[in-house]
């Protein structure tokens, strides 16, 4: 099979698209012929050796796909060859097919494309986990999205309307306000210009601030996220796309009786497989519902998966980036 391989950590151009041979399939696995992938920050920071999590070498990037399961393992029996499924894992998707645990694998309804299956869960899950397993939001609450235009942005968007809260969408880049609005943001605030984001949002909640904010941007913007919570408010911290690890003024969340909520999806999923199954179980509900569609802005060829990357990165994207093999 060809795929791209990261050889060393390091500058993007790096990666190239090679032959390498085929996975070996053990009792225990799925092999997947990959239609679609998704392209994450994560998948961006990990060829870089910027992440956490450091794969051995050499590795094929991407966490999440889509695409016809094509063989079995002789212990699996709940998944059978020609299902179209999704797949999430840290790394493997950026190729022809994969080998992977049949507990990463979601078989998926008829009505579901490959490129909705490859996108959902690298941004409704995470929102999902964030906004209903971890602060408990309820209908009626205000929400505040930052990044609200990027990949788990217009999900969290999306979700938040559809559990019924009110939806202010804080953007950094003009012209995105949009898509936002398209996505369902009842109200849209920038944290690049104008007043300063605490302002803008107090100014819609009567003084008040929001219930609930999930911020993926940190950096300022997580510190005038601290300055415009609500009593009893919750922060879901679930990114640093701006490149600074902000620190919490734990005298703000006392004052407020205010709770800051990690959010790592990566290190959920592993620890908590029967919630990992209702969680998808409800998104997939959703999905069949047309409640929770793909948002997909740009489209490449697996080959092109340098490019693509380098676009996320770009900062004027909105919505998900798609891989396509074409067989």
């Amino acid at each position: 099979m060809k795929a791209m391989i990261c050889e060393a950590f390091g500058p993007l151009e790096n990666l190239q698209w090679k032959e390498v041979p085929d996975p070996v399939l053990a009792p225990d696995k799925v092999r997947v012929r990959i239609h679609v992938a998704s392209i994450g920050f994560m998948d961006t920071l990990m060829a870089r050796g910027l992440y956490q999590l450091k794969p051995p070498l050499p590795y094929v990037p991407g966490a999440c796909g889509a695409g016809e399961v094509i063989e079995v393992g002789s212990q699996i029996s709940d998944i059978k060859v020609g299902d179209r499924v999704s797949f999430l894992n840290y790394y493997g998707a950026f190729a022809e097919q994969i080998v992977t645990d049949e507990a990463s694998i979601v078989v998926l309804p008829p009505s579901m494309s490959y490129e909705q299956a490859a996108t959902y869960r690298l941004s409704y899950n995470p929102a999902y986990l964030g906004m209903v397993y971890r602060a408990h939001m309820q209908p009626g609450e205000t929400l505040l999205v930052t990044g609200a235009s990027g990949g788990v942005g217009l999900a969290a968007v999306r979700l938040g309307k559809v559990l019924g809260a009110r939806v202010i969408a804080a953007i950094g880049t003009p012209g995105k306000e949009d898509v936002v609005r398209q996505a369902g943001a009842d109200e849209v605030v920038s944290y690049s210009q104008g007043a300063p984001l605490r302002e803008q949002v107090k100014a819609l909640t009567d003084g008040k601030g929001a219930d609930v904010i999930l911020d993926v941007v940190g950096g300022d913007v997580f510190d005038e996220c601290m300055r415009c919570l609500n009593f009893m408010g919750r922060i879901i911290v679930m990114g640093f796309t701006s490149g600074r690890i902000a620190e919490a003024k734990t005298n703000l969340l006392l004052l407020k009786n205010a709770s800051l909520l990690g959010v790592f999806l990566g290190g959920w999923m592993t620890r908590d497989l029967p919630g990992l199954k209702r969680l998808n179980h409800d998104l997939l509900a959703l999905a069949e519902a047309g409640k929770i569609p793909a948002i997909v802005t740009h489209r490449f060829a697996m080959t092109d998966s340098v490019n693509a990357m380098n676009t996320l990165l770009s900062r004027k994207t909105v919505g998900k980036i798609v891989l396509e093999n074409h067989f």
